[in-house]
């Protein structure tokens, strides 16, 4: 069902950029969609964040409209005995007490509703499910981020996260000075990086692709290009990748003969060939 809410309200998004193209409302929808857009999702907890905006949206437009419909009305509608003279204590009519109960009565419903739908989304984003195949630490500085990949053979990396597709991911977040903001719009909701405290967060992509994300908390100077990418790939290509990242770096002296071999093998050819003539 979730999967289907999305679904229609992209097809409800691209319907409505034909429509408003000719005004360039083509322009407004399609900054919608990227690489760094919640209403781009491709994961199950950026998918409840979509169902949570799409829904909150529709409601509390409706009940704009129907709001901004009563007004109208009751500005434009003509009212009786306009010569009589004020009551101090004026009777309510039977019409006003049905009015006023139906009110509450949508507004109990309206907020409840919305209530429910909310804890839903929070219990698919932060639900307590069994434990990650794959655990990452990621550290926020002033202005970088620093990833650690934790069990064994684990490894560092800087401002780029690489994850298998289709596997979810727990990601431990600290802050090594001030109060930092991890934000992978397309993946999951924001989550702060508080000074002496750790926060988890899950996260899991549906499909290959490289995904934008930034810090989202005023952070100093250079907070606007404190970014990073998440770059979710084949279960196999990470399988590879993460074996070379875990491998012993290459010593300065294997290099140095590696170039030295890369040097006379390049050089034979043209040994051969003066030979030859």
């Amino acid at each position: 069902m979730l999967s289907l809410f999305v679904k229609a309200c992209e097809r409800g998004a691209s319907a409505l950029a034909g429509l408003l193209g000719a005004a360039g409302g083509a322009a407004f929808i399609s900054g919608c969609v990227g690489e760094q857009s919640a209403l781009d999702p491709h994961g199950r907890q950026a998918d409840a964040l979509v169902v949570l905006f799409w829904a909150f949206t529709a409601v509390l437009g409706l009940v704009w409209l129907v709001t901004m419909a009563g007004l109208l009305l009751a500005l434009t509608r003509r009212r009786e005995g306009r010569g009589e003279p004020a009551e101090a204590r004026p009777a309510v009519k039977r019409p006003m007490l049905i009015a006023f109960a139906a009110m509450l009565t949508s507004t109990i419903i309206i907020l409840s509703g919305l209530a429910v739908l909310s804890f839903g989304g929070q219990r698919t984003i932060f639900g307590g499910e069994a434990g990650a195949a794959l655990t990452i630490s990621v550290i926020g500085h002033q202005w970088w981020w620093q990833v650690r990949y934790e069990g064994d053979g684990g490894f560092e990396t800087a401002n780029e996260i690489r994850i298998p597709v289709g596997t979810p991911v727990d990601i431990n977040l600290a802050t090594a000075d001030v109060i930092h903001s991890f934000w992978i719009p397309s993946l999951a909701g924001k989550l702060d990086l508080i000074p002496g405290k750790m926060n988890e967060l899950r996260i899991e992509a549906s499909k290959p692709g490289i995904y934008r994300g930034q810090c989202a908390e005023f952070c100093g100077q250079q907070h606007a290009h404190m970014a990073i990418f998440v770059v979710a790939l084949e279960p196999h290509e990470f399988e590879r990748w993460r074996a070379d990242q875990a491998r012993p770096a290459t010593s300065m002296a294997q290099l140095a003969t590696q170039h030295a071999v890369g040097s006379k093998g390049a050089a034979r050819p043209a040994t051969l060939l003066e030979s030859s003539q």
